[in-house]
């Protein structure tokens, strides 16, 4: 490797003050090569400046500063004026093409430098103010946005001014030194604190690798390495003597982040949007590979094993399978972009160098919708500045590969479905799921109880609802709160699984015993009861419901459902001033686009028809079950007995010669037969005893019986 001196970021501390007055030499590696994969992220990067530079302005508080879009010292204004600048100054690294960009050289120069400046002077670290009269700075993660831009600093140096270096780098040992006794954070349940210990490493990272004489140096660098390892903790890791960076990791392990599963919570629920975070400690990898340093192991410790849970939930596109719901948005391929792009060129892995390439391709289809470089719509994200963090995976993608090339060899689309295939429980998560051929099948029972089928390799066709498959009711006594299970059995098998469970809904006022069995290859079946406990007034209830996408975002989908059934077909449209309704389909069938079969037991399906973007998506269902205004209904009266057949990546033809017919051979039995197969399931809570698949036997309670 080439070291190439720098004029910035190795600082001596002033006695008495704190403070930094001079700058020393820092060498930083020279980047490698362009590869097909460092070019591709280059152009998009570059393509995004048609987007920032108009909305780029000069700020008042700060003389030649200069921010984009937002100036207050709040995250949503910081972390994006970080991320921009980091984008700027990768595309700086290089020859300017202006017709990707949209601007000059010269003019992105004066934005980078006073983006740089506004965000070094307006730190509490320099006494100065943003926008809104405060600082910022000291912050839950103004840790993470002094890294951002600090790298952009260390990366445009040449371009700077020492004053502007000086404000930076302040800025940045200020809020490395915070760590230097502050223990690091605690969490499991409901609120990981993974995420933030992983972010609040990487100013430690940089300001080690970056200032190298700096008196806070070493420490820094051990600092960085505890919060690393204290990232993604199992209670398993704490008592380890496995020696990491020198150390066993019983000596640096002081909290737990994650389940003993490597599932992770956060926002109450399995997130891959935070499973993901591991590549937080990876992105530090590019820091000691630029400066010429040994990458720490702490950089990848247990990154590899969240990882390959997140491949369990992502599909063949690159999209997320949102098994415990998703609060964000759906199409979120920048979550498993970064991770695998790191884990595929620092780790060699293949399954990893498919899913970067995946979510490229797919990034790049949404790309193409717009001419300003942009990636979403607006209705189709709900955190202000999504597009700005797309500009920091881009940029990041760039140095990873001219630092460390572009990996191996991807998996074929088949090979990776094969590695992915098969059936996992996580217990700990409070998931199961099923893996197929062409589909993807979940049922959840911690933090929400819910069911999902996909159509792999097509994220934007069904919808991580949190009420999938169990359903909406409305009650005039209680609201529809989070569903309880109350009980449940799962039973794995090598290539199909069946879930019971008994869950508590509306407050304990309602009873649904319900089954999800997803078989070989493409049938998923549930069945289920819903039963008063207590006297109630059903306003309105749709149980058994396949949540489906419908959105505006030709082409890559056109904004209309196209829908089979003894009916003939129907388009429904998606985004429209249509008021929203439910509209019975009058038939037991339906096949959705081509690639999802919908058969149910109830005589007719409904059709729930929503033209509005609500949190970030346009919903729509098919429900199996679907009956208002029942009015006063006595406590122990069924309400519901129904199966639903869901064939994912099933043509209309094939669904319209698919029967499902139900019986009840024992009081709480329900049994369905399709296609040769019969599944019965004891919803009651008594042993029950009956002809199931022309032989006498006994369910217990919540058993599920799949003849063979």
């Amino acid at each position: 490797m080439v070291l190439t001196p720098l004029l910035a970021f190795a600082l001596v501390a002033t006695a008495g003050e704190g403070g930094l007055d001079r700058v020393g030499p820092a060498p930083r590696v020279a980047l490698g090569p362009w590869t097909p994969l460092a070019r591709e992220a280059q152009a998009r990067l570059a393509r995004y400046l048609r987007l920032t530079a108009p909305r780029i302005r000069e700020a008042p508080s700060v003389p030649g500063g200069r921010f984009h879009k937002r100036d207050d010292h709040n995250e949503h204004a910081v972390r994006q004026n970080a991320t921009v600048a980091l984008g700027y100054a990768v595309l700086l690294l290089e020859a300017w093409d202006a017709a990707l960009t949209g601007c000059s050289r010269d003019q992105a120069v004066v934005d980078l430098r006073g983006l740089l400046r506004y965000l070094g002077a307006t730190h509490r670290a320099n006494g100065g103010r943003t926008g809104d009269g405060q600082p910022w700075g000291d912050a839950w993660q103004s840790a993470f946005w002094a890294a951002i831009a600090g790298q952009a600093a260390w990366l445009a140096d040449d371009l700077l001014d020492a004053e502007t270096r000086r404000l930076v780098a302040r800025a940045v040992a200020h809020e490395a030194d915070r760590f230097l006794t502050r223990p690091p954070d605690h969490g499991v349940v409901g609120d990981t604190k993974a995420e933030e210990n992983a972010w609040n490493s990487e100013v430690l990272a940089l300001a080690a690798v970056a200032w190298p004489q700096h008196p806070h140096a070493a420490a820094w660098q051990e600092r960085a390495i505890v919060y690393m390892l204290n990232g993604f903790v199992r209670a398993a890791d704490r008592d380890s003597t496995r020696v990491v960076d020198g150390r066993p990791l019983r000596e640096r392990l002081s909290v737990v982040t994650i389940h003993d599963d490597f599932t992770l919570e956060n926002h109450g629920r399995v997130h891959p949007d935070y499973l993901s975070t591991s590549a937080l400690n990876l992105r530090n990898a590019l820091l000691y590979l630029h400066a010429g340093r040994p990458v720490p192991a702490a950089c990848f410790f247990n990154a590899g094993e969240t990882a390959a849970v997140l491949r369990r939930l992502t599909a063949r596109d690159g999209g997320c399978l949102y098994v415990n719901g998703q609060d964000w948005w759906p199409h979120r391929l920048d979550v498993p972009l970064l991770l695998s792009a790191l884990l595929s060129v620092l780790g060699g892995e293949p399954a990893s160098a498919y899913l970067e390439q995946a979510c490229l391709d797919n990034l790049g289809r949404m790309h193409r919708r717009f001419d300003d470089g942009r990636l979403y719509d607006a209705r189709e994200f709900n955190y202000p500045n999504a597009e700005e963090e797309m500009i920091a995976r881009y940029a990041e993608l760039v140095l990873l590969h001219r630092l460390a090339g572009d990996g191996p060899q991807p998996l074929h689309a088949a090979a990776y479905d094969r590695a992915q295939a098969g059936v996992q429980v996580f217990e700990k998560g409070g998931f199961a799921l099923h893996r197929s051929g062409p589909k993807a099948a979940s049922f959840t029972w911690a933090n929400g109880v819910m069911g999902l089928v996909w159509a792999n390799g097509d994220t934007w066709l069904t919808s991580p609802s949190e009420r999938g498959l169990i359903g909406r009711i409305a009650i005039a006594e209680a609201p529809d709160d989070a569903p309880r299970v109350v009980s449940k059995i799962v039973v794995p098998g090598p290539d199909q699984i069946a879930v019971s469970a008994v869950v508590s809904r509306c407050q304990g006022r309602l009873e649904q015993r319900l089954a999800l069995v997803s078989l070989p290859g493409l049938p998923v079946l549930y069945l289920e009861r819903l039963a008063a406990r207590q006297a109630v007034t059903v306003r309105e209830l749709a149980t058994g419901l396949v949540t489906l996408l419908n959105e505006d975002a030709g082409p890559l989908h056109p904004n209309v459902r196209r829908l089979r059934g003894s009916f003939g077909w129907l388009e429904v449209p998606g985004a429209t001033a249509a008021p929203d309704a439910w509209q019975p389909l009058d038939s037991a069938w339906v096949n959705v686009d081509q690639r999802l079969g919908i058969v149910g037991s109830g005589g007719r399906l409904h059709y729930w028809a929503a033209h509005r973007y609500q949190r970030a998506r346009l919903e729509q269902a098919v429900a199996g079950c679907y009956q208002r205004d029942l009015g006063a209904v006595p406590a122990g009266r069924l309400l519901t007995s129904q199966a639903l057949l869901l064939l994912p990546g099933q043509t209309a033809n094939a669904t319209a010669v698919t029967t499902l017919q139900t019986s009840e051979p024992a009081p709480g039995v329900l049994c369905a037969s399709f296609r040769g197969q019969q599944v019965a399931a004891n919803l009651s809570n008594a042993p029950a005893a009956g002809w199931i698949a022309g032989a006498w036997r006994q369910l217990a309670p919540g058993e599920v019986y799949v003849a063979p």
